[in-house]
Formats: C-alpha cells, sequence, structure tokens
C-alpha cells in the first residue's frame, strides 16, 4: 500500500507540474502575440526617397536619432541619381522596389496618389494645419502631409550688401525690379558678385515658374482659370503682362550673372559655397538650402527676399514671397504591414514627440506645419517665412497643380535661354506646347 500510495503521490504531483508548465507555456506565447500584437521590435528595413540632395547629410542624422531609440528599424536612403522626382519613382515602383517613405511634390503627388497609404488617422496626420492638407486630402481620406513651410525668392547675403553699399540694409527696400536693378549696379562696381543664378532644371523649371503662374492673378479662381487655358494651348504667353514681366527680372538677373561668360558650367555646389563664403549678393533660390550654408559658414548673415516683376511697387508679386510645402508619403502598395507600421511611428516620433520635433528643427532646419510644436525654429530664414505668412505677403505654389513631368521641360528651355541658344519667344512656344503635350497624356 506503501508503494501504490506514493505512485499515485507521484502521478498526482506530475500532474500539476504538467499543468503549471503548460500554463507557463500558454502564458509566454500570449506574452509574444502582445508584444508582437502592440508592434514592438521584430527587425525591419525602411526605405527613404529623400528628394531633396541637398539635405541628404540632415536627414541621416535624423535617421540616426529616431533608430537610437528603435534599435529594430534601419532606414535607408535612396537619391534621385540625376533623375526628376517622377521619373525615379516610374522607375522605382515598374521595378517592384517601391520606397517606404518619399517627398513629393504636388505633380508626383497626383500621379502617384493611388500607391500611397492612407494616413488619415495617424497621430501625425492629424497634427497638420488643415490648410496644408488639401492638396492631399481625397475623399476625406489623407494620403500625404506637408513636410516643411518653404519659401521661394531671392535669397540675399546681408555681409556682402552692406560691404559693397557702405549701408545697412533692410530686404524691404526693394519693392520693384528697378529697386533691384540700382543695387545690382552698385554691387557689380565693387570686388563682389552681384548675383548667381542657378542652372538646374528643377530649379528653373519648377520652382521659378511656380512664381510666374502665382503672380499671374491674387485670385485663386483665376489662377486656376489660367492654368486651365493652359492646359488647352490657348494661353498667349508672348502678349501676358505676367510672363514677360517675369521674363525681364532673369534678363535683369542674367545680365549680371557672375557665371555670365559660362551660364551653364556653374554646379548647384559651387552657388552654395559662394554664398556661404560671402562672394555674392543674390541667388534665386529658397530657403531649403539654408543648412548647407550654414554648415558651411555659422556666421553667414542670409535671408529671403520677392522676386520682383515690375517697376510699379504696387504690382501684386513684387512684395510677396512663394510659400511652397512638398509632403512626405508612405507606400500603400508594395511595402509590408510591418515597413508601413516602421514609417508611421517615425513619423509620430519626428513630428508629435520632443526628440523628433528638435531633429525636425534644429538638424532638418524645418519650419514647422503643424499643431503643437513643443521646439520653435530660431533660425532667421525660417522667423522671415512666419514673418511672411502672418502678413499675408505669401504666394501659392502653382508648380502643385502642373502635369506630372512639364517641370523637366519647362527646365530645359530656360536652361536654353540662359545658354543663349533661344529667344522669349522660344521659351512663350516651347511652354504653350508642353502645356498642351503634358496635360493630353
Amino acid at each position: 500500500m506503501d508503494v501504490g500510495w506514493r505512485s499515485g503521490c507521484n502521478k498526482f504531483k506530475e500532474g500539476i507540474f504538467m499543468k503549471k508548465f503548460v500554463g507557463v507555456i500558454m502564458l509566454m506565447a500570449f506574452l509574444v502575440m502582445s508584444v508582437v500584437a502592440n508592434g514592438a521590435p521584430a527587425k525591419v528595413e525602411i526605405s527613404f526617397l529623400v528628394t531633396k540632395p541637398e539635405i541628404v547629410t540632415q536627414f541621416r542624422k535624423t535617421f540616426d536619432a529616431y533608430t537610437a531609440t528603435h534599435p529594430n528599424v534601419t532606414i535607408s536612403t535612396i537619391p534621385l541619381s540625376g533623375q526628376t522626382i517622377y521619373e525615379k519613382l516610374t522607375s522605382l515602383y515598374a521595378s517592384g522596389n517601391a520606397p517606404t517613405i518619399t517627398m513629393v511634390g504636388g505633380p508626383e503627388f497626383t500621379a502617384f496618389k493611388d500607391k500611397f497609404l492612407n494616413v488619415t488617422n495617424t497621430k501625425f496626420a492629424k497634427a497638420a494645419y488643415d490648410w496644408s492638407l488639401r492638396r492631399t486630402t481625397i475623399n476625406g481620406k489623407i494620403y500625404a502631409v506637408p513636410t516643411t513651410a518653404e519659401d521661394i525668392g531671392i535669397m540675399y547675403n546681408k555681409t556682402v550688401i552692406e560691404a559693397a553699399t557702405g549701408h545697412k540694409f533692410d530686404p524691404a527696400s526693394i519693392k520693384s525690379r528697378k529697386d533691384l536693378r540700382e543695387l545690382l549696379q552698385k554691387i557689380s562696381k565693387t570686388k563682389y558678385a552681384p548675383v548667381q543664378l542657378t542652372n538646374i532644371d528643377w530649379l528653373l523649371g519648377s520652382h521659378m515658374t511656380s512664381i510666374l503662374y502665382a503672380d499671374m492673378s491674387k485670385d485663386y479662381d483665376e489662377r486656376q482659370r489660367i492654368l486651365g487655358e493652359c492646359a488647352k494651348g490657348k494661353f498667349d504667353f508672348m502678349h501676358n503682362n505676367t510672363f514677360n514681366g517675369w521674363m525681364d527680372t532673369f534678363d535683369l538677373l542674367m545680365s549680371y550673372n557672375m557665371h555670365k561668360g559660362s551660364p551653364l558650367g556653374n554646379t548647384y555646389e559651387d552657388d552654395q559655397l559662394a554664398m556661404a563664403k560671402n562672394k555674392v549678393a543674390f541667388w534665386v533660390i529658397g530657403n531649403y538650402v539654408y543648412p548647407n550654408i550654414i554648415a558651411m559658414n555659422p556666421d553667414a548673415k542670409v535671408g529671403i527676399m520677392p522676386y520682383p516683376i515690375s517697376d510699379n511697387p504696387g504690382d501684386y508679386g513684387n512684395s510677396e514671397i512663394t510659400l511652397t510645402h512638398s509632403f512626405f508619403a508612405i507606400d500603400g502598395v508594395q511595402s509590408s504591414k510591418s515597413q508601413q507600421a516602421a514609417a508611421v511611428d517615425f513619423f509620430n516620433w519626428l513630428l508629435t514627440t520632443s526628440k523628433g520635433q528638435k531633429s525636425y528643427i534644429d538638424t532638418l532646419v524645418f519650419t514647422p506645419v503643424y499643431k503643437g510644436f513643443s521646439v520653435h525654429p530660431s533660425n532667421p530664414l525660417a522667423q522671415e517665412i512666419v514673418s511672411y505668412m502672418k502678413k499675408g505677403k505669401t504666394l501659392e505654389r502653382m508648380s502643385d497643380y502642373f502635369p506630372a513631368g512639364i517641370t523637366g521641360q519647362f527646365g530645359a528651355v530656360m536652361q536654353r535661354y540662359l545658354g543663349g541658344v533661344c529667344t522669349r519667344k522660344d521659351v512663350a512656344d516651347s511652354f504653350k506646347k508642353y502645356w498642351l503635350e503634358m496635360s493630353s497624356k
């Protein structure tokens, strides 16, 4: 009996042990499933198409800041490699290698919107200002969010201008093309270069033409009507006052261009260095280049002012800068669910946490288009943009409404004009032709 009792007792203990063991296994399985369900540390690699070559380094630093606290995520950058955004995205999607995240302009958003993830219910999308989401909201759903408030105009180098003229410089003193002409003439008599023109197609074909179409009218509906006329091939550029004023200013800048002897020979990097090293007074560009200038010369004193289109100070466009923002979009068709989740988490970190916002402001040197930022921009260009916004002195970026691919065509003809191989009439005729061709695709 003693043996039987012990045998039964042992079996009883074994049964209890097995139940506990199974319970522990089930608990561990439950915990593992909970971890996975809550998006924790499975290794994931995501890619980011950075479409602004001048801030690739800053983005990499931002990625490093994020992955330092999210070691399960690896973020790689994809460069444009000389292609336009449209060309690059077309190639990547066709090859099945779409970037998890990309930066797009208006035309690219229109062309690829069906491939982007619906981010309506994300924390970062809810933080964006409503007006900044109009372009990327379709049937009440948000498919991309703004990157940063940017401006396009004429960058000025305060140090150079004041050294050349011997007087304090106030950008508000340039109220017309006549004012700009007089200042360029004064600077041309000194050791400093009055102005530089960068010959890259995206600057000439997208940013500069945005100024042209924005200056056409104060009224949104009228601007849209003009774009409609352009799309039908019916707009008469050659006899339009705004087009001719825009071209007159470009001619003025060409005549004082420091690269006049070889206008297609300078590089974007050359021009950044010239501005940073206080060699040139003015440059048609946007504030997006500011981080690079400050990196080369922390003491650089630069700002942004309008691109005047007439000799009459009261004309629309002479006192306004073009306000713009590109967009962040997440791939919704080729990226895995875990990649999409990692991309959403990255943007939640970047745009809604104090550490992410610090990277956004201090590393990327962006100007927020989002509510609830606890970190505020301290750089003078960002403050200048905010000042223009508060005064209502901003122009809409019209290239957001252009047909995809047309800015490359505009850029090519403006390069030919800059190089002296075509006339103003050629530019007008080409613009008319490209609008008709690209709008019908």
